[in-house]
């Protein structure tokens, strides 16, 4: 539970503003007259569960509050006896949690006589909530198994600083700074994300190019492993069709660039054919992690 905290203070903030103006009605209808209790899912259905908890007190409804884990664990037993029950989180997004945290609640419910149990998020990914504010989209050029809205937020906030602290990250999601820290261990843990310096291109480098390479697959492979151990080479793929490898490098000058196309691949007997197109610095990526040998 968020302690320490003023009476109604999460309802100023606009993730919470959004969760009660999306569900308020609803759940608020889902109570009644009967007694209630709200229950935050750790670690970030606390914070809405306990805003929207506020919510409800403010509209009269008779409801306590608690949390628990997904699988029960800290749970104030008592007061969920004789009650309606509604379990609150973040979101849903494969409903391995949702699943927990719900059959958890049905083996409880005949020693404690709960009289009903519903689940309510601002996002639901799978539509298994009984009360949300949104889904996903379901196109979405990330994989929604792995990470969701509020983790590509704070890897954005990382990527801009990587020495952001979890403080400051926490203002700009609504989430504590103990959920952001719990996010970034997993995401680290999982290897989604990875937290590392990076050479600022603009600093070292004035003038890039993009060379396509048609070459039978064995010279390829030599290539392809030549290349990742070039300080130069920042972009390297494997194409189809006529020219099979693309390679973007960036130098400090034009000169550094004929060196390279002539040292590097024209010095190859077996490479068929290639393309140069010289530009300025990439727009995308400003930063770049070139090996060091």
């Amino acid at each position: 539970m968020l302690k320490n905290m003023p009476t109604d203070i999460l309802l100023k903030f606009k993730p919470i503003q959004k969760l009660v103006a999306g569900l308020g009605r609803d759940v608020k209808k889902y109570f009644g007259r009967d007694r209630g209790c709200v229950i935050g899912l750790e670690d970030d259905g606390v914070f809405y569960g306990e805003g929207l908890y506020q919510w409800l007190k403010k509209e009269r409804a008779n409801v306590v509050f608690t949390t628990m884990e997904d699988d029960g664990k800290g749970l104030e037993e008592e007061k969920v006896r004789g009650r309606k029950v509604l379990l609150v989180d973040n979101d849903i997004i494969t409903g391995k949690g949702y699943k927990r945290a719900m059959e958890t609640m049905r083996l409880k419910k005949d020693k404690f006589k709960i009289k009903d149990i519903k689940y309510a998020v601002l996002c639901d990914r799978t539509g298994l909530a009984d009360f949300s504010v949104e889904g996903y989209s379901a196109y979405a050029p990330w994989s929604l198994e792995r990470i969701d809205g509020i983790d590509l937020k704070i890897i954005q906030a990382l990527s801009e600083d990587g020495r952001k602290s979890f403080v400051e990250i926490a203002k700009k999601t609504g989430l504590s700074p103990v959920g952001i820290k719990n996010r970034v261990e997993r995401l680290i843990d999982e290897g989604v994300l990875k937290i590392q310096g990076l050479l600022n291109m603009e600093k070292v480098y004035s003038v890039s190019a993009h060379v396509i390479v048609e070459a039978d697959n064995n010279t390829i492979s030599r290539l392809i492993e030549k290349f990742e151990k070039s300080p130069l080479v920042y972009h390297l793929v494997k194409t189809s069709g006529r020219y099979n490898l693309m390679v973007s490098i960036a130098t400090p000058n034009l000169e550094s660039i004929e060196n390279f196309i002539a040292k590097e691949i024209r010095s190859e007997p077996e490479v068929k054919h290639i393309e140069v197109n010289v530009g300025e610095l990439p727009i995308i990526p400003k930063g770049w992690n070139p090996p060091i040998t």
